[in-house]
């Protein structure tokens, strides 16, 4: 048993519970980025809270900046800032979360801007 009565497991489970996993599946994945930093061995990493949809690690994804320009890249880690689940290479709709990005430098991101992965489940491919 865990602090409060609950096992880390039952904690995980009513976490999950929570998450609407099958609508975060249907839209689109959107995170403001709220901070960037680079981790030695990580590369660049993005901070923010998830505002719609869900996104993997190996998908790709794309960078909408202030300015208009887009780049594009891969996401390479996920961190979420929770003890509440286990890691499962995914960031989910609400959480707050890390993205480790690839061929992107910090100097190339900006509090603001977004990151977006299109789901491919809504284009049906």
């Amino acid at each position: 048993m865990g602090l409060f009565k609950k096992s880390r497991n039952e904690r995980e489970q009513e976490y999950m519970s929570r998450i609407d996993v099958s609508s975060c599946l249907k839209e689109n994945f959107e995170l403001n980025i709220d901070d960037v930093f680079t981790i030695v061995g990580l590369g660049t990493v993005a901070t923010g809270n998830v505002l719609t949809g869900m996104c993997r690690v190996g998908e790709k994804a794309y960078v909408n900046k202030g300015n208009g320009d887009i780049l594009e890249t891969t996401i390479t880690s996920i961190d979420a800032h929770t003890k509440d689940r286990k890691p499962n290479n995914c960031g989910y709709k609400t959480e707050h979360i890390g993205i480790g990005l690839r061929a992107i430098s910090k100097e190339q991101l900006e509090k603001g801007d977004k990151i977006i992965v299109k789901n491919a489940n809504m284009y049906g491919m």
